[in-house]
């Protein structure tokens, strides 16, 4: 890029201590309290109403990258992809807030204060720039409570404005633990990322239109690029520049399914050599994604990218994104501690996070993520892509962690502030509202003599899916209370209020019936909290419990590289954790588990087929 030769470097933005950011539609990262909140911002666009508005302009150029040829090094991997956004006609007051990026999104550290080379010019020349960190409003700006990096300047600023910076790519494993896979990555030759960890927007939510450029110059032969919106350069109609932040990027030598992409509908994108063959996996993706869109009532035929990579710390996880949603595999080794996932384990995380796209409700977690859990292996199996002995597994094994968790009575408000602090409290949007969900659809089909069931009210939803949250919380009160008369309103309350959620043992259909198995709780030993920032220091240790009888302390320093998640669903899952104790470094191993209790399961009805179970 030619222009950077009259630019004047302003220097990285000065580190101060990240707080937690809520991702739109995903699991809110704990809040924290700032006594600032962000200013309005004064921009004005200048062009004569007669004019086409000018597009915003995001500029990638990947690379050069420094990877490990074999995945059993990737951690190593680093570079460095550069940015230059083009703000059109702009005219902001001086120090009011001009570009902005969450310090950390859903637990994960952006480049909000690692990005370097920050340039920025506007009709006047070099943009003299200052940086806080203040609270968002909202969706497009931080999340709820959860704080922004804003860059303001002490004089005016107007035309062009052309910001341009060096966004770090560092493989290292995340020092926050648990968390989306959003940051940036380098593998087999190419990067990935969500923007919401690394593009810089102008602060507000005024409209422009988009335009992608891509730089593949120091990628080398045989570069692609692919984003949410589709492949290559594109332009988008106006539109908030947040949809920025829920775009997945990946460029380099990738490989797709179908092979040579597509425009339209499906398509699947990885970097590097996984260590299994994807192309079996995202042709059934293909398949089940339109099957999904035939059910959910959608012939748009819209772009709908599958975006696959590693993930160090919580393989076989996803999330889902902007027309697109990114599915994460681990290293073969040390599958019994959650790392090591095969083709087969991520079907069920595929049709989790494309479940996603046509089910967006009312901004509640027990919905969103309730409703994914219901049709994760509902919907592969009517598409015939499931056996229901396989829909059986991932039933039992959402009720023995539900019924099994400690905490499984906690309220549904006090779910979002605590998060990131627990497993056990992050799981029951999705366990528990997964059972209720299938206790209003058991209820439904008998109210109406089998004519409707929990479909038609997803699909009522759907409908509605453009109103304010509120409306469509609204909405689905309406639906149980013209479904299920006071009964319906009873059972919701009673959800939220942390009652316990027993299906009949019909309630599944024909083909299974319910029964009882002891299981051993998840326990880690010590306090949960422990596990929980950067530097992750165990206290409150528990002195009868398998980490302390493993050789676990107070006071250890310890790192982790397994989902949480994962291992309170799986009873024969062991716990490593990194300790650091007195300059030593070591491992400690051991089953996080502790009393016997006695859980829900269900089991097949004998000699009952397939194509009759009714699910």
């Amino acid at each position: 890029m030619l222009w950077l030769a009259s630019m004047v470097t302003t220097g990285a933005a000065t580190a101060q201590a990240p707080a937690a950011v809520t991702a739109p539609s995903k699991p809110p990262a704990a809040p924290e309290r700032t006594p600032e909140r962000t200013p309005e911002p004064a921009a004005k666009q200048a062009p004569a109403p007669s004019q086409p508005a000018r597009p915003l302009l995001l500029q990638l150029q990947p690379g050069p990258f420094h990877h490990a040829d074999r995945l059993a090094d990737i951690d190593r991997g680093t570079g460095v992809v550069d940015v230059t956004l083009t703000i059109p006609d702009l005219q902001v007051a001086a120090d009011t807030p001009l570009l902005q990026l969450p310090l950390v999104v859903a637990n994960v550290e952006t480049v909000a204060i690692t990005l370097k080379e920050l340039t920025v010019r506007d009709s006047h020349g070099t943009v003299p720039l200052a940086t806080r960190d203040v609270r968002g409003e909202g969706e497009g700006e931080g999340g709820e409570g959860g704080k922004l990096r804003v860059w303001t300047s002490p004089r005016e600023v107007q035309g062009d404005l052309v910001v341009h910076y060096q966004a770090p790519v560092d493989n290292a494993p995340p020092r926050r633990g648990a968390a989306p896979p959003y940051s940036l990555r380098t593998e087999g030759g190419g990067f990935s990322g969500v923007g919401n960890v690394f593009v810089l927007l102008p602060s507000g939510s005024k409209p422009y239109p988009l335009a992608l450029h891509w730089d593949l110059s120091r990628l080398g032969e045989g570069a692609s690029a692919t984003s949410s919106f589709g492949d290559g350069d594109v332009t988008l109609p106006p539109g908030a520049p947040a949809r920025l932040w829920s775009t997945v990027f990946m460029a380099g030598p990738m490989q797709r399914v179908p092979a040579d992409g597509k425009p339209q509908g499906f398509s699947s994108a990885w970097l590097g050599k996984p260590g299994f063959d994807p192309e079996p996996l995202m042709t059934w993706a293909g398949k089940l994604h339109d099957w999904m869109a035939d059910f959910f009532g959608d012939a748009s035929q819209a772009p709908y990218r599958v975006f696959l990579r590693y993930n160090p710390i919580n393989a076989g996880g996803g999330a889902a994104l902007a027309q697109s949603f990114l599915v994460t595999y681990g290293k073969a080794e040390g599958k019994n501690e959650g790392k090591g996932i095969d083709a087969e384990e991520l079907k069920l995380t595929l049709s989790h996070e494309m479940t996603h796209t046509w089910t967006e409700g009312p901004d509640q977690a027990w919905y969103e993520e309730g409703v994914a859990v219901f049709y994760q292996a509902r919907a592969p199996y009517r598409a015939g892509l499931l056996s229901a002995d396989q829909f059986l597994a991932d039933l039992n094994q959402t009720a023995a962690r539900y019924y099994a968790d400690a905490l499984n009575t906690t309220p549904d408000a006090e779910i979002m502030p605590r998060f990131w602090e627990d497993t056990r409290i992050r799981t029951l949007p999705y366990d528990r509202g997964a059972l209720y969900l299938a206790i209003v659809d058991a209820r439904v089909r008998k109210a109406s003599g089998g004519k409707r069931s929990l479909d038609d009210l997803v699909r009522e939803m759907r409908g509605q899916r453009h109103a304010k949250p509120q409306q469509q919380l609204a909405l689905w009160q309406q639906l149980l209370a013209r479904e299920l008369g006071p009964a319906g309103t009873a059972l919701h309350a009673a959800m939220l209020a942390g009652d316990l959620m027993v299906p009949e043992s019909g309630d599944f259909g024909p083909c299974f019936q319910r029964g009882e198995k002891m299981v051993r709780r998840f326990e880690l030993g010590f306090e949960p909290a422990s596990l929980v920032g950067q530097e992750k220091t165990i206290r409150g240790l528990q002195e009868d419990s398998a980490a302390a009888k493993a050789g676990l302390r107070n006071g250890d320093v310890v790192t982790y590289r397994v989902a949480l998640d994962k291992i309170q669903g799986d009873q024969k899952a062991q716990l490593t954790l990194d300790v650091t104790r007195d300059g030593r470094q070591f491992p400690v191993t051991y089953l996080p588990r502790g009393e016997r209790v006695k859980v829900w399961q269900w089991q097949r009805v004998p000699g009952t087929a397939d194509d009759a179970c009714g699910i």
